[in-house]
């Protein structure tokens, strides 16, 4: 549905030139929630801006539903734009319109009459769950019903994929995982491809079915949700995720007096990741049954990443040294992803 190849982004200018993004190759399939992740500065906004064209790339090329966006004139873009629907951190609503005219103003652009108008616009505000908020005006919304108008809006041309620039960054918590919520529903009912650009690793591990982590203009990681937040290869990957670790789990591990190796009676102390269906296992009580080992649990958490449950386990295992190595190799062979955090004595 969205193919860039080799699209990058320079800004030119006589303080010097700033090259915002490097030569990018991502695609992003059919009905799929795609999220691009990073700090600020990395060229989050650059790269979903280059999509549509709104920020003109310096070279590549941008295929929208097969269609050359790179390749287009002006008059072809901006029917073009018209499958494209884009909702922005800050909102963009119109302050002298009501929320019906906000949502019916793209149409208003193309020249469709009232009654077609108005035949689009009433099924969005129930979509969206304003039908009771229609004459109001952006000033007496909250946040998150200023969020609805804009996506609303950004689906009244009956878009085929929705860009996502920051969209929840100035929402609260409770107000964002809503706005999440009717973002999957409408990627069910619609069959509509998303790509949502954030710094919020929460908000990808909720909705994104895939994700590419950005850093200095360049995709550093790319993968399903669960590969790339499960076994993180790359530092910047690496620290999101451990930025969203229970501040439980930190204080324990910093607690511990670990060493770096094993002495005769020490304690492994092991962090195991579950996921899928190996969440409801019982990994550790078959160890204990198979192995003259004891197991004390540290520290456990279970999330989702999009639709996968998620858990994290901390446990010290005692016995003597061959107890505990094949016991170590059991957990590996279950599929688990197995970390020595330290040896405690």
């Amino acid at each position: 549905m969205i193919r860039l190849i080799d699209v990058e982004k320079t800004y030119f200018s006589d303080a010097g030139n700033i090259h915002a993004l490097k030569p990018t190759t991502i695609t992003v399939n059919p009905g799929e929630i795609f999220g691009v992740i990073g700090l600020s500065g990395a060229g989050k906004s650059t790269l979903v801006r280059c999509i549509n064209l709104l920020g003109k790339p310096t070279g590549g090329q941008v295929f929208v539903d097969g269609a050359e966006l790179t390749a287009m004139n002006d008059n072809e873009l901006r029917k073009a734009r018209q499958s494209i629907g884009m909702i922005f951190q800050h909102f963009n609503l119109l302050a002298s319109r009501t929320v019906y005219s906000n949502i019916a103003f793209p149409l208003e652009i193309q020249g469709m009459s009232k009654s077609e108008i108005e035949k689009r616009v009433r099924p969005l505000l129930e979509l969206v769950q304003l039908e009771d908020r229609a004459k109001y005006h952006p000033s007496q919304l909250s946040g998150g019903q200023k969020q609805r108008v804009g996506i609303a809006r950004a689906l009244a041309s009956n878009p085929k994929v929705l860009l996502c620039d920051e969209a929840t960054s100035a929402l609260d918590p409770q107000t964002t995982r809503s706005i999440l919520d009717l973002l999957k529903d409408i990627n069910k009912k619609m069959n509509l491809t998303i790509m949502l650009i954030t710094h919020q690793i929460e908000v990808v591990k909720i909705i994104c079915d895939r994700v590419a982590v950005i850093e200095n203009g360049v995709i550093v990681e790319e993968g399903s949700i669960v590969d790339v937040f499960t076994n993180p290869q790359h530092a910047t990957t690496q620290e999101f995720a451990r930025s969203t670790a229970s501040a439980d789990l930190v204080k324990l591990v910093r607690s511990l007096n670990l060493s770096a190796t094993y002495k005769e009676g020490s304690k492994p102390v092991v962090r195991l990741s579950f996921f899928g269906d190996s969440v409801s296992k019982p990994v550790v009580s078959g160890m204990v049954k198979r192995f003259d080992v004891d197991v004390s649990i540290m520290y456990g958490n279970t999330e989702q990443l999009k639709d996968t449950p998620y858990g994290t386990l901390i446990v010290q295992i005692s016995g003597d040294r061959e107890g505990i190595r094949k016991a170590l190799e059991y957990l590996q062979a279950q599929k688990l992803q197995t970390e020595v955090i330290g040896y405690e004595c």
